[in-house]
C-alpha cells in the first residue's frame, strides 16, 4: 500500500494519476500525513481496460476481471 506514495509519487511523479482513461486513481491530501498525500482509487470508474496493470513502472497493481470474469457489458460499442 505504500508504494504508490513511497516510489510511484515520489520518482515518477504519479503516473497513476496520469495512465488511466477513467481516473480511477487520484493523488489526494492526507491529513494523517503533514503536507503529504495519499493515493484515492475510485474504483467505479474503471472501465476494465487494463492499463494499470500495465502501465503501472513498479508492477504495484495486479488487474483481475470482475465477478465471474465476464467484464463489463457495453451494448454501444
Amino acid at each position: 500500500p505504500s508504494v504508490p506514495v513511497r516510489i510511484n509519487l515520489k520518482e515518477y511523479a504519479g503516473p497513476e494519476s496520469r495512465y488511466c482513461p477513467a481516473a480511477v486513481y487520484e493523488f489526494v491530501a492526507d491529513a494523517a500525513a503533514e503536507g503529504g498525500e495519499r493515493l484515492q482509487i475510485n474504483a467505479q470508474n474503471c472501465v476494465h481496460c487494463k492499463t494499470c496493470d500495465i502501465k503501472d513502472p513498479t508492477q504495484n497493481i495486479v488487474w483481475v476481471a470482475p465477478e465471474g470474469g465476464g467484464g463489463p457489458n457495453y451494448p454501444n460499442m
